[in-house]
């Protein structure tokens, strides 16, 4: 192999691996995380909630007010740190998170 045949492909292979770095960083779904104040740990959709916001009583009542979609049945809304998280009451799954808009 000669230099300039092996300097072409050092450039092919940069673009390609660029290329990859930046389609991994447009996920649209990268962006929906939230990190509890009490315990640092990070909460993305599809994650498991902790139990306490599962309780009807930690459930945000007038989420109309907040600009939040219906939560539908067996799922409520609460306030995690700095984001409002929607969670099924049953499982505790994490459907959607949101930003408190001030």
């Amino acid at each position: 192999m000669n230099l300039k045949t092996l300097m072409a492909c050092a450039a092919v292979m940069t673009c390609l691996t660029g290329t990859s770095l930046c389609a991994q960083a447009a996920e649209p779904t990268s962006g929906k995380t939230v990190q509890a104040e009490t315990t640092n740990k990070h909460f993305k959709v599809g994650d498991l909630a902790p139990d306490l916001n599962k309780q009807e009583r930690v459930g945000i009542k007038d989420w109309k007010q907040k600009n939040l979609k219906d939560p539908g049945e067996d799922s409520q809304w609460v306030q995690i740190s700095d984001k409002y998280v929607l969670v099924h009451t049953d499982s505790g799954k994490i459907l959607d998170i949101q930003p408190v808009k001030k």
